[in-house]
Protein backbone atom coordinates (compact mmCIF):
# COMPACT_ATOMS: atom_id res chain seq x y z
CA UNK A 1 0.00 0.00 0.00
CA UNK A 2 1.42 3.34 -1.19
CA UNK A 3 2.51 6.40 2.08
CA UNK A 4 3.34 9.37 1.25
CA UNK A 5 6.79 10.32 1.06
CA UNK A 6 8.07 12.63 3.63
CA UNK A 7 10.43 14.01 1.56
CA UNK A 8 7.80 15.47 -0.63
CA UNK A 9 6.09 17.93 2.40
CA UNK A 10 6.49 20.80 0.67
CA UNK A 11 4.24 19.81 -1.99
CA UNK A 12 1.62 19.41 1.23
CA UNK A 13 1.97 23.44 1.58
CA UNK A 14 1.11 24.79 -1.81
CA UNK A 15 -0.88 27.73 -2.09
CA UNK A 16 -3.29 25.96 -4.02
CA UNK A 17 -4.00 23.44 -1.33
CA UNK A 18 -5.24 26.16 0.86
CA UNK A 19 -7.68 27.35 -1.35
CA UNK A 20 -9.13 23.83 -2.35
CA UNK A 21 -9.73 22.62 1.42
CA UNK A 22 -9.39 26.09 3.61
CA UNK A 23 -7.73 24.25 6.97
CA UNK A 24 -9.77 26.52 9.40
CA UNK A 25 -13.05 26.50 7.77
CA UNK A 26 -12.72 22.71 6.85
CA UNK A 27 -12.13 21.88 10.77
CA UNK A 28 -14.88 24.66 11.69
CA UNK A 29 -17.60 22.87 9.70
CA UNK A 30 -16.48 18.96 11.02
CA UNK A 31 -17.47 20.23 14.19
CA UNK A 32 -13.73 21.65 16.15
CA UNK A 33 -14.63 24.70 18.55
CA UNK A 34 -12.59 26.50 21.40
CA UNK A 35 -11.30 24.64 24.30
CA UNK A 36 -11.49 21.20 22.33
CA UNK A 37 -9.06 18.40 22.83
CA UNK A 38 -7.88 17.19 18.93
CA UNK A 39 -5.77 15.03 17.64
CA UNK A 40 -4.07 14.81 14.33
CA UNK A 41 -3.83 11.49 13.11
CA UNK A 42 -1.13 11.34 10.34
CA UNK A 43 -0.90 14.94 10.88
CA UNK A 44 1.60 14.96 8.02
CA UNK A 45 3.60 18.56 8.28
CA UNK A 46 0.87 20.00 10.17
CA UNK A 47 -1.44 21.51 7.56
CA UNK A 48 -4.49 20.76 9.58
CA UNK A 49 -3.09 20.39 13.22
CA UNK A 50 -2.06 24.02 12.95
CA UNK A 51 -5.38 25.58 11.50
CA UNK A 52 -6.91 22.84 14.94
CA UNK A 53 -4.61 25.44 17.45
CA UNK A 54 -5.89 28.38 16.16
CA UNK A 55 -9.16 27.19 16.57
CA UNK A 56 -8.81 25.82 19.68
CA UNK A 57 -7.54 28.50 21.12
CA UNK A 58 -4.88 28.62 24.65
CA UNK A 59 -7.71 26.16 26.44
CA UNK A 60 -7.76 23.55 24.16
CA UNK A 61 -4.80 21.35 23.26
CA UNK A 62 -3.73 19.34 19.68
CA UNK A 63 -2.07 16.40 19.30
CA UNK A 64 -0.25 16.20 15.95
CA UNK A 65 0.70 12.40 15.50
CA UNK A 66 2.51 10.80 12.38
CA UNK A 67 4.24 7.72 11.46
CA UNK A 68 7.04 9.42 9.90
CA UNK A 69 9.89 11.27 11.93
CA UNK A 70 10.34 13.30 8.55
CA UNK A 71 7.22 14.86 8.79
CA UNK A 72 7.25 15.35 12.74
CA UNK A 73 10.94 17.29 11.75
CA UNK A 74 9.04 19.94 8.99
CA UNK A 75 6.27 20.75 11.67
CA UNK A 76 9.10 21.78 14.21
CA UNK A 77 10.63 23.78 11.47
CA UNK A 78 7.57 25.43 11.22
CA UNK A 79 6.85 26.07 14.41
CA UNK A 80 5.00 24.60 16.94
CA UNK A 81 2.49 26.59 19.06
CA UNK A 82 1.87 26.16 22.80
CA UNK A 83 -0.94 24.09 22.58
CA UNK A 84 0.09 21.40 20.32
CA UNK A 85 2.11 18.32 21.22
CA UNK A 86 4.32 16.60 18.46
CA UNK A 87 3.73 12.24 18.39
CA UNK A 88 5.87 9.87 16.68
CA UNK A 89 3.54 7.17 16.38
CA UNK A 90 2.66 3.51 14.67
CA UNK A 91 0.73 2.94 12.05
CA UNK A 92 -2.50 1.66 14.64
CA UNK A 93 -1.56 3.16 17.82
CA UNK A 94 -1.18 7.23 18.88
CA UNK A 95 0.62 6.78 22.35
CA UNK A 96 -1.91 9.43 24.30
CA UNK A 97 -4.42 8.41 27.00
CA UNK A 98 -8.16 6.32 25.92
CA UNK A 99 -10.82 9.06 25.73
CA UNK A 100 -8.20 11.92 25.61
CA UNK A 101 -9.83 13.92 22.59
CA UNK A 102 -13.20 15.38 21.55
CA UNK A 103 -12.47 14.99 18.03
CA UNK A 104 -9.79 12.32 16.20
CA UNK A 105 -8.89 13.39 12.84
CA UNK A 106 -8.12 11.61 9.34
CA UNK A 107 -6.89 13.67 6.34
CA UNK A 108 -5.87 11.60 3.17
CA UNK A 109 -4.21 8.20 5.45
CA UNK A 110 -7.62 6.08 5.41
CA UNK A 111 -6.61 4.97 1.98
CA UNK A 112 -2.95 4.58 3.17
CA UNK A 113 -3.86 1.31 5.94
CA UNK A 114 -4.27 -2.08 4.88
CA UNK A 115 -6.49 -2.62 7.95
CA UNK A 116 -8.81 0.30 7.99
CA UNK A 117 -11.64 -0.51 10.73
CA UNK A 118 -8.66 -1.42 13.32
CA UNK A 119 -7.34 2.17 12.04
CA UNK A 120 -10.59 3.59 12.87
CA UNK A 121 -10.83 2.05 15.85
CA UNK A 122 -7.53 3.81 17.50
CA UNK A 123 -9.61 6.62 16.59
CA UNK A 124 -12.18 5.37 18.36
CA UNK A 125 -9.96 4.57 21.54
CA UNK A 126 -8.78 8.27 21.41
CA UNK A 127 -12.31 9.86 21.15
CA UNK A 128 -14.50 8.02 23.67
CA UNK A 129 -17.86 7.11 23.08
CA UNK A 130 -18.51 10.68 23.07
CA UNK A 131 -16.07 12.10 20.73
CA UNK A 132 -16.36 12.89 17.11
CA UNK A 133 -13.97 10.72 14.88
CA UNK A 134 -14.05 12.87 11.00
CA UNK A 135 -12.83 11.87 7.65
CA UNK A 136 -11.73 13.80 5.17
CA UNK A 137 -10.56 11.81 1.56
CA UNK A 138 -10.19 11.51 -1.69
CA UNK A 139 -12.97 11.30 -4.01
CA UNK A 140 -12.94 8.10 -6.17
CA UNK A 141 -12.13 9.95 -9.21
CA UNK A 142 -9.24 10.74 -11.85
CA UNK A 143 -7.31 13.90 -11.43
CA UNK A 144 -4.06 15.79 -11.68
CA UNK A 145 -3.40 15.90 -8.15
CA UNK A 146 -3.21 13.42 -5.33
CA UNK A 147 -3.09 9.09 -5.63
CA UNK A 148 -4.02 7.64 -8.57
CA UNK A 149 -7.96 6.52 -8.84
CA UNK A 150 -7.03 2.66 -8.21
CA UNK A 151 -5.85 3.59 -4.73
CA UNK A 152 -8.32 6.41 -3.42
CA UNK A 153 -11.28 4.85 -1.04
CA UNK A 154 -14.51 6.04 -2.60
CA UNK A 155 -16.84 7.42 0.17
CA UNK A 156 -19.40 4.68 -0.67
CA UNK A 157 -16.68 1.86 0.53
CA UNK A 158 -15.80 3.69 3.11
CA UNK A 159 -19.59 3.68 4.65
CA UNK A 160 -20.22 0.60 3.69
CA UNK A 161 -17.04 -0.70 5.62
CA UNK A 162 -17.84 1.57 9.16
CA UNK A 163 -21.76 0.09 8.83
CA UNK A 164 -23.05 -1.78 11.92
CA UNK A 165 -19.49 -0.52 14.20
CA UNK A 166 -19.96 3.52 14.25
CA UNK A 167 -22.75 5.56 13.94
CA UNK A 168 -22.63 8.24 11.04
CA UNK A 169 -23.20 11.51 12.07
CA UNK A 170 -22.94 13.09 8.81
CA UNK A 171 -21.33 13.22 5.16
CA UNK A 172 -21.03 14.53 2.06
CA UNK A 173 -18.38 16.66 -0.56
CA UNK A 174 -16.46 19.11 0.47
CA UNK A 175 -15.32 20.35 -2.85
CA UNK A 176 -14.82 18.83 -5.97
CA UNK A 177 -12.12 16.49 -5.41
CA UNK A 178 -12.88 15.52 -1.65
CA UNK A 179 -15.33 14.53 0.85
CA UNK A 180 -15.58 14.23 4.83
CA UNK A 181 -17.18 11.46 6.97
CA UNK A 182 -18.05 12.33 11.20
CA UNK A 183 -18.21 8.61 12.80
CA UNK A 184 -19.31 8.62 16.60
CA UNK A 185 -18.85 5.47 18.35
CA UNK A 186 -21.77 2.87 18.74
CA UNK A 187 -24.69 2.37 16.32
CA UNK A 188 -28.07 4.11 15.88
CA UNK A 189 -30.57 2.50 17.91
Amino acid sequence: MHKFEPGNAARLERAERYQLIPPVETLQKLGLKPGMTFVDIGAGTGFFARAASEIVGPEGRVFAADIAQGMLTFMEGQGVPANMTLILSDEYTVPVSDGIADMAFMAFVAHETPDLLRFIGEAARLTGPAGRIAIVEWKRQAEEHGPPESERLAESSLLAQVAGHYTVLEHGALNASHYYIVLQQGKRP
